[in-house]
């Protein structure tokens, strides 16, 4: 291998190796028992395909290849599984901001790279359990350079689609966080006509893949529930002594923060904070002196500059434009939580640091202030977000989840569940009191009720009716006349109680004729719920065929109940279902019985199978692309391209003055 090839492997693993040096330091805690995070669990009973996948739990497919891949890393790993999703985060992550600065440094790709990984959003985050969005903000920097290069090359638009649709298949929120981004790319060109037919079709090959996201809303008839109360609830948090520009600006405003945060241990990170800017502002005045970087880092700095506007959501100077977009632009209003659009600023920032680093190293004069140079600006992020490592400062760790669940789960087999607390969050001792969301659905392997309910102004879409019906049966206050008639009636056939904080409020539901104990153990009790004459009689004709079907036997002609919450969408023989008392989807059976389904199904399945067909043409038309680019640039075929190399790439004199470049 040549000298000139040796550096640059360096080059492209270093970013790798940095990242994965990281998630040692960092996610160490997370292995040995199972990873429980507040919007991340898992569990040994989590299906391969979620209800979500064919319409079902509201018609909410965010995020379903992600959960699809969750689970299978979950049955090939077993608990260890549940830390892979942080544990290649900061690989991801480093490498992703390294490739935007394809021509500068290896101490510029780093210094990038450590920004963009370490840093007070991707604190939040990960406390808060939110890896669909870290991993959509790793694979951001991937898509942002795809764009780039599309919007320059004609043959790299299915690239660009690729990369896109991968970000949003993490979270769909990345569909309206690459909007700024793409707009930012479009303005800079000389040649916008070109630029934007290109950018156009690389959103058209990303909306096919996306296709399972618009297509089931739409058939399921899925509505936001109180939606100005959802923009209250998840708006931006201000510093309580500098404000929310401030705040924002150091990438903090998570509207639900973890309990030591890293300004809580740096009482002066606003002046750590004004140091990494004083790098970044360098950067940027570097790139814009040099014509060969300045179209694509004035694309991604507008992109910074608007995604940290649109980070103060319905507050700041453009606050009323946001109110105005969320409550009339189709669609905008999942990005009810507005700060996930400051994946943009840190983009922005890892970015101009990186460009900054490279223009101090190549300023500096000696072999020894240039080390000097990379060791000081290696050191801020650290410095300004001081406990991430260690898991958190020591905040989170793997959990070991009693064996009363799994005692409990082997009694219980495939039958219902009603699971207390009644509640999505609460605390437990084998997280060490961190809250969590119920992890119920995940550790029992037949229907399990559990609460929906994360607190007012909270949730996306209203409660199911079944949902609905038992937070008014459960309390508390418990209405012990109605619980085992309730229950009955819903086909429960067992209520565990796990030992959490807040168990002894839902001590009664248990403590009603009906329902007895069958086991008991210090950390788990379960009950027993004797069936009434009407479920038994109903039980015995339903036979669960499918997600989406079930067979109703010959019998006394009437209503039957359906294990399942009420829809429009079921029906039997064009009939449609009704809604009964408890919540339940009641259908009216013919004495001859028939076949139950769940209609808008077919069209929910039909879009996945379509986003999958979509994914395996732009991948083709990827492959095509990269094969027609490897012909002409072979040696000798050079001259069968007309097409200029990419700005990016184009070389530039060593000594130009602020050309980031060591």
């Amino acid at each position: 291998m040549t000298a000139a090839r040796a550096r640059t492997a360096l080059r492209t693993a270093a970013p790798l190796l940095l990242g994965a040096v990281l998630s040692a330091l960092i996610c160490f805690p997370f292995v040995g028992g199972r990873l429980l995070l507040l919007d991340f669990v898992s569990g040994p009973h989590q299906p391969l395909l979620p209800a979500a996948a064919f319409g079902l739990d509201g018609g909410l497919t965010g995020g379903l290849p992600l959960a699809i891949a969750f689970s299978l890393v979950d049955r090939l790993l077993g608990q260890a599984g549940s830390a892979v999703p942080a544990v290649v985060f900061f690989p991801l992550a480093t490498t992703g901001a390294a490739r935007l600065l394809r021509t500068a440094g290896l101490p510029a790709r780093l210094g990038a790279g450590l920004f963009y990984a370490v840093n007070p959003f991707v604190f939040d985050r990960l406390y808060a359990g939110q890896l669909e969005v870290l991993l959509g903000y790793a694979l951001l920097p991937f898509a942002v350079a795809a764009l780039l290069d599309a919007a320059e090359h004609p043959h790299r638009v299915a690239r660009a689609a690729g990369w896109s649709a991968a970000t949003v298949m993490m979270s769909e929120h990345f569909a309206w966080i690459l909007v700024p981004v793409t707009v930012g790319i479009l303005l800079t060109r000389t040649h916008r006509g070109r630029a934007a037919l290109r950018l156009a079709g690389a959103a058209l090959g990303a909306a096919a893949i996306s296709s399972y996201l618009m297509v089931a809303p739409v058939l399921v008839g899925t509505s936001p529930a109180g939606a100005l109360a959802q923009l209250a609830a998840y708006r931006t948090q201000a510093d309580p002594r500098l404000g929310l520009l401030v705040n924002v600006a150091g990438l903090y405003g998570f509207f639900r923060p973890g309990p030591i945060e890293p300004k809580n241990l740096l009482s002066g990170w606003p002046a750590v904070l004004l140091a990494l800017l004083l790098v970044v502002a360098i950067g940027y005045s570097a790139v814009l002196r040099d014509p060969a970087l300045r179209r694509n880092g004035l694309a991604v700095l507008a992109a910074g500059v608007a995604g940290y506007f649109l980070a103060l959501g319905d507050q700041g100077p453009t606050g009323g434009l946001f109110k105005l977009a969320y409550e009339h632009v189709p669609g905008f209003v999942m990005m009810r939580e507005p700060d996930k659009f400051a994946v943009l600023t840190a983009l922005a920032y890892a970015y101009g640091f990186g460009q900054g680093i490279s223009w101090l190293t190549t300023r500096s004069r000696g072999k020894g202030a240039q080390i000097a140079a990379i060791a000081l600006t290696g050191v801020l992020p650290l410095v300004y977000t001081p406990n991430l490592f260690g898991g958190l400062g020591g905040q989170v760790k793997a959990s070991a989840v009693p064996p009363s669940w799994s005692v409990a789960e082997h009694l219980v087999r495939q039958d219902t569940v009603l699971f207390l607390p009644w509640r999505e969050y609460f605390p437990t001792p084998f997280t060490d009191q961190r809250m969590i969301a119920d992890p119920a659905d995940q550790y029992f392997g037949g229907t399990v009720l559990m609460s929906q309910n994360p607190g007012s102004g909270y949730a996306f879409t209203a409660e199911d009716p079944e949902h609905v019906f038992l937070d008014k049966v459960i309390g508390p206050p418990v209405d012990p006349q109605t619980v085992q008639a309730a229950l009955g009636g819903l086909g429960v056939r067992f209520v565990v109680l796990a030992r959490v904080t807040g168990w002894r409020d839902f001590a009664d539901v248990v403590d009603v004729p009906g329902i007895r104990l069958v086991y008991s153990s210090p950390t788990l009790d379960l009950y027993s719920v004797r069936p009434t004459a009407q479920e038994t009689q109903d039980d015995r004709r339903v036979r669960r065929l499918g997600p989406v079907d079930y067979r109703v036997l010959p019998g006394r002609p009437g209503v039957v109940a359906l294990p399942v919450a009420y829809s429009p969408g079921w029906a039997i023989d064009g009939r449609p279902a009704i809604e009964l008392a408890d919540g339940q989807a009641g259908i009216a059976a013919s004495a001859a019985g028939g076949i139950v389904h769940f209609g808008p199904s077919g069209g929910v399945i039909a879009s996945d199978f379509g986003a999958i067909a979509a994914a395996l043409a732009v991948a083709f038309a990827a492959f095509l692309e990269r094969r027609r680019r490897w012909r002409t640039t072979r040696p000798g075929l050079q001259t069968l391209s007309n097409a200029p190399p990419p700005p990016e790439s184009r070389p530039a004199p060593q000594a130009r003055m602020g050309s980031g470049r060591t």
